[in-house]
């Protein structure tokens, strides 16, 4: 009596692992701080520099759509989340700049104008408008995907 063996079979390897990022975006390839740089070509992605860049790329677009008034989500808890951090990091310490300034009776009170333009305070408005143009425009594209 013969024994035969099943065939070996090779599976294919899940698509993540063959797919590179850098065969479809020209960019991933050759600029450092773009998404899919660090981990293209057989790279480990554990680079220092290159994490440092990516996240500062990351950091500017989602400054660029504050400012253009694409920071949009159509979440609830997200936009909730979105306002608190909003409103502790932009609108209460203008309130509390204001109110300094009013209640001074003296002309020591320049030195508290300067927060005023601090960067905190101008990203908390333009997170509080993009918040009211998530909920006033239901129809405008999410960053979220939802």
């Amino acid at each position: 009596m013969t024994i035969h063996k099943k065939p070996a079979t090779v599976q294919r390897p899940h698509p993540g692992y063959v797919y590179e990022i850098a065969e479809f975006d020209d960019n991933a390839k050759y600029l450092v701080g773009w998404p899919g740089y660090r981990t293209s070509q057989n790279k480990s992605g554990l680079g220092y520099v290159e994490t440092a860049a990516e996240l500062a790329h990351m950091e500017g677009l989602m400054l660029r759509w504050l400012i253009t008034g694409k920071f949009i989500s159509h979440n609830p808890i997200y936009l909730f989340m979105m306002f608190i951090f909003a409103l502790f990091i932009g609108i209460l310490p203008l309130v509390f700049i204001v109110a300094e300034i009013f209640n001074s009776e003296d002309l020591r009170v320049i030195p508290f104008i300067s927060p005023l333009f601090s960067p905190y305070v101008i990203v908390g408005i333009l997170m509080i408008i993009n918040v009211g143009i998530s909920i006033f425009n239901p129809r405008a594209k999410s960053i979220t995907g939802d």
